[in-house]
């Protein structure tokens, strides 16, 4: 069981002992378990992957080992990286419990053709260092049926996901009014509807949404309507 961890893999010999039998158990019932991968959280790179992930991605476990970080940007969307990678990171490095997971949606290059498929991940931490620090991670990754409405929600909060994190600063410019004011330019309120609910003039209510639509770059309604859901507004 040699291959079980890299052959560099630092760590005590008592450690090294408890994570081979973990995975040893794991091998023996593989065919039974989603795609599993471990990951090293001091380098985040992957330490071990089932048979079943390797033969998904087309690679072999020296190969995956050998890429360290560019692990995650070879075979998953650069954009869902850039959002999912450090909120994994920081919650498995935090003060999260081994007994808590961290769930989030990736897409990752599997199946025949190579193209992107939907998988819904589960990472907890698997193994602690002598230090008591968080030394492996487990990640269980289940792939979407790409007609189930799960896979287009996956999508759809991916998409609001990255608003958040491109157009925060912009949302933030936003005074109170002018966020309560987004709230019903995006219900499609007419100036004069929401001016009878606020008690404000309609011309100061449209210059309110001059300047909410400069200030998010907005072009269309949908794009405020876009906005608004994003920041949970409507």
């Amino acid at each position: 069981m040699n291959h079980i961890l890299p052959a560099d893999f630092d760590c005590s010999d008592s450690i090294r002992q408890e994570i081979i039998q973990k995975l040893t158990a794991f091998e023996t019932i593989a065919d039974e378990l989603p795609v599993y991968i471990v990951l090293d959280l001091r380098k985040m790179s992957v330490a071990y992957m089932s048979f079943k992930g390797l033969e998904l991605l087309g690679i072999t476990l020296e190969e995956i080992r050998q890429l360290g970080l560019a692990y995650h940007t070879k075979f998953f969307n650069a954009d869902d990286v850039s959002f999912y990678l450090p909120k994994s990171k920081e919650a498995l490095l935090g003060t999260m419990s081994s007994s808590r997971w961290f769930s989030f949606f990736q897409q990752v290059t599997t199946g025949e053709n190579k193209v992107f498929e939907w998988y819904l991940s589960a990472s907890r931490i698997f193994a602690y260092d002598e230090a008591g620090d968080p030394l492996l991670s487990l990640t269980f990754a289940l792939p979407l049926d790409p007609n189930h409405h799960l896979a287009e929600k996956a999508e759809r909060l991916m998409e609001e996901n990255l608003m958040l994190k491109d157009n925060y600063q912009r949302f933030a410019s936003l005074t109170k009014r002018e966020k309560e004011l987004l709230r019903y330019i995006a219900a499609g309120e007419t100036a004069g509807e929401t001016s009878s609910r606020t008690f404000i003039s309609e011309k100061t209510i449209n210059t309110h949404r001059r300047n909410i639509k400069r200030k998010l770059g907005a072009k269309t309604q949908y794009d405020i309507i876009k906005f608004a859901q994003a920041f949970n507004i409507v």
